[in-house]
């Protein structure tokens, strides 16, 4: 019989020290997979060591002591060691908070310190450095999950890291990665933050994993280029990857759903150099999930809980704005059906939604940002699809319009026909997505609130990919965000399908789903638009893989029933083999993008982010030799180009690069510029500044410099001037009123004379 439950406390106390070496054993995989990646990119040896010790002893050993103090422990190391990094975090999260308030981020360090000395000191404390009650999970889960987790790494650092080299090695950096470089420089300085791009200016952004970024540096005395490019990602990743499964083995009950979760989030992308917002929100809002299943339906542990899921869920939503509705869907569906169900008001769920409901307010008013521009339009994310725009005409701005898009409107069956089909084709991307509902169908699950919840994040996923209209298309993070809650549906729902099953059951339905999951992955795979055929011809094209996805089912279906009498001995078959199907597929695509990935060359060379070699010294000479909180007057508010009305405002050479607050850099992801979103049909992007005063003024001090002009940007603290020809005419006037301290190539670094 297959073994579903879980390990006997009995059989776990007899567990001495060389099965307990047995359970470690696995993970030095995962460890010498992260150093050889690393190394493999040129991180030197030193600061893998430091950036270690940093995370292991400053983020994970803190939040496994709150954690066990707070709540309990899990039983084992594995996931306590998971789900104490995000407790960790958080706790980092706040001493980042306090002490760069009070100007003291140096001693950054002091803070776990305290914490570790407050717990070896106090009798009553030092309990929570062990496991007083070990439920030790099987070895199979530890190999399991530490392959998943080596593969993870080895991936991220050689198909992810290494395709964006760090400054000044790269040529050419992806916009977003300077962007957030030039947060981490802020939130090393001040707390309150300012926006680096508009000294002076509050920073309305989810900044919390760059801060907590911020607090890494401060700790390791690394610099924030090592720490954002190279060292912070693959904890981050191997931390979500075990709470993934954690919450997997919370709801289902049964151990190896833990290391199913980690197989099937494999493909989805649970690490993103390029959005590390959304990397933190994974682990944070996942940990706070669990928390909140266990203090409302569980009940396994200490009142702490409560406090550690408002915590996390406070981190979540303000790393991203999508993660805290989400887990406000999901305990909204459970107290609905615990509502009728019980036939009284479930106080413990409205109590879980209240909070949320002021982290949500809490996060959007002080911390989010971005959200501005933001509006509601039915299949707005179909915007960004060349389909959608071939099929329908529609060239409107993303972000702007009514509730239906005007195609929709416009009684054109090709074109309605046509945003049916991409909306078929959607669901049928995401259908690991979808498959999650499947828990309100079984009866064993449908009676569980906890499947309730996760119904309901789901929902909430959904509804906020197919409704929201960001100019963006952030809308598409509500999916990516929901990711570990559609997992451990899944899962579950394969825990109930196998409960009681043989191997006669689980390896034929195993390598059935196998092999259609592969063909189903082939045929999902979309079609290459042509521009030359008729709309008709582009929606029949379009439509091919939903009718093809369509006669497999029934062929399945029709196998199924042919050959009912050897299923009828495998019960719940039926309910496996398309949710493994579904996980098959994903990971088949996954193995196909990394084949190509590992055979090709992706360096990022965009020309859209090109930085010359005289403007990485320039910025590096800024860095080295003004302090960090001087001001900086500069042209370089444009993506790389010669400047010109209306450029595209994501040019972040200085703030970012250098690290230094400016008078007015790029002010594409401002607030007030998505606000403008749409005017006279452009997109936020290449609006006008909000600030013009401020351009007007770096405009001017360039080209047509006066005493009275560099008085008037002492005013807003400037010392220095970066003045670089290829944004456009630097007078020559410079030398004779400014002290020039650098120049290379194209760039000019004047300091302001003294008052």
């Amino acid at each position: 019989m297959a073994e579903t439950a879980e390990p006997s406390v009995a059989a776990i106390q007899r567990t001495h020290g060389p099965a307990r070496l047995t359970r470690l054993l696995p993970w030095l995989l995962p460890l010498v997979g992260a150093v050889g990646g690393l190394l493999a990119i040129d991180v030197p040896l030193g600061d893998i060591v430091r950036y270690a010790a940093y995370f292991g002893g400053c983020v994970i050993l803190p939040g496994i002591l709150l954690l066990r103090a707070a709540w309990r422990s899990t039983g084992n190391w594995g996931e306590d060691v998971g789900l104490g990094a995000a407790v960790g975090m958080a706790y980092q999260l706040l001493g980042w908070a306090i002490f760069t308030a009070v100007g003291l981020q140096a001693w950054l360090l002091a803070w776990p310190l305290l914490l570790i000395a407050v717990f070896a000191a106090v009798p009553q404390l030092r309990p929570y450095w062990r496991i007083t009650r070990p439920e030790p999970l099987p070895v199979a889960w530890s190999w399991g999950m530490a392959i998943c987790a080596t593969l993870l790494v080895v991936y991220v650092s050689l198909a992810v890291m290494a395709d964006h080299k760090p400054p000044p090695d790269g040529t050419s950096y992806y916009q977003d990665l300077l962007y957030h470089l030039s947060m981490v420089h802020e939130l090393i300085r001040s707390v309150p933050p300012e926006l680096p791009q508009v000294a002076g200016e509050r920073l309305e952004y989810h900044w919390f994993a760059n801060a907590d970024m911020a607090g890494a540096a401060d700790v390791t005395g690394l610099s924030p280029v090592m720490v954002m490019f190279r060292l912070w990602l693959l904890p981050q990743a191997v931390v979500s990857l075990l709470v993934c499964a954690a919450l997997a083995r919370q709801v289902s009950k049964v151990w190896w759903t833990g290391v199913l979760a980690a197989v099937a989030v494999l493909p989805a992308g649970l690490a993103s150099l390029l959005s590390p917002s959304h990397t933190f929100s994974i682990a944070t809002s996942t940990a706070a999930a669990i928390f909140l299943v266990d203090a409302l339906f569980h009940r396994s542990g200490r009142r702490g809980v409560w406090i550690l899921g408002a915590a996390l869920a406070v981190v979540a939503g303000g790393s991203k704005p999508s993660t805290l509705p989400i887990l406000l869907g999901g305990v909204g569906l459970a107290a609905l059906f615990l509502l009728l169900r019980d036939r009284k008001l479930p106080w413990r769920l409205v109590a879980a939604g209240l909070v949320l409901l002021l982290a949500l307010a809490g996060t959007l008013r002080f911390v989010a940002g971005s959200t501005s521009g933001s509006g509601m339009q039915l299949l707005a994310i179909l915007k960004f699809d060349a389909f959608y725009r071939a099929i329908t005409g529609d060239l409107s701005v993303p972000g702007t319009g009514g509730f239906l898009p005007v195609p929709l409107t416009s009684g054109d069956s090709t074109v309605v026909t046509g945003v049916g089909v991409m909306l078929g084709l959607t669901l049928l991307s995401y259908a690991g997505l979808l498959i999650g509902f499947g828990l309100l169908v079984v009866r064993s699950t449908r009676r569980q609130p906890a499947a309730w919840m996760l119904a309901g994040s789901l929902t909430a996923a959904w509804l906020g990919l197919l409704l929201l209209n960001h100019p963006a298309a952030s809308q598409q993070y509500f999916l990516r965000g929901v990711v570990p809650f559609a997992t451990a549906a899944t899962c579950w729902l394969v825990a109930v399908a196998f409960e009681g099953r043989g191997r006669r059951t689980i390896l034929p339905v195993g390598v059935a789903a196998a092999a259609l999951g592969v063909v189903f992955q082939q045929l999902i795979r979309r079609p290459a638009l042509d521009p030359a055929r008729s709309r008709a011809e582009q929606v029949e094209t379009l439509a091919r893989p939903l009718v093809t996805v369509a006669v497999l089912i029934v062929l399945v279906i029709a196998g199924w029933f042919l050959t009912r009498r050897i299923w009828a001995r495998r019960p719940g078959a039926g309910l496996a083999v398309p949710v493994l199907i579904v996980i098959m597929a994903s990971l088949a695509g996954m193995a196909r993008y990394s084949y190509y990935a590992f055979r090709t060359d992706g360096t990022y060379r965009a020309a859209g982010g090109v930085v010359r070699p005289d403007e990485q010294a320039a910025a590096r000479w800024l860095t080295e030799n003004t302090a960090p909180t001087d001001v900086v007057v500069t042209g370089s508010w444009c993506r790389p180009g010669p400047r010109r009305p209306g450029c595209d405002a994501r040019g972040w050479l200085v703030s970012g690069l250098a690290g230094r607050r400016t008078l007015v850099e790029g002010w594409a992801y401002t607030q007030q510029a998505l606000a403008t979103n749409g005017t006279d049909g452009k997109l936020y992007a290449v609006q006008p500044s909000p600030w013009p005063d401020r351009v007007e003024l770096s405009t001017q001090i360039l080209t047509a410099p006066t005493p009275q002009l560099l008085e008037n940007a002492r005013q807003y603290g400037a010392r220095w001037i970066y003045a670089d020809s290829s944004d456009g005419p630097v007078s020559p006037s410079l030398d004779q009123l400014a002290r020039l301290r650098y120049q290379e190539g194209k760039v000019r670094i004047y300091e302001l004379p003294a008052q």
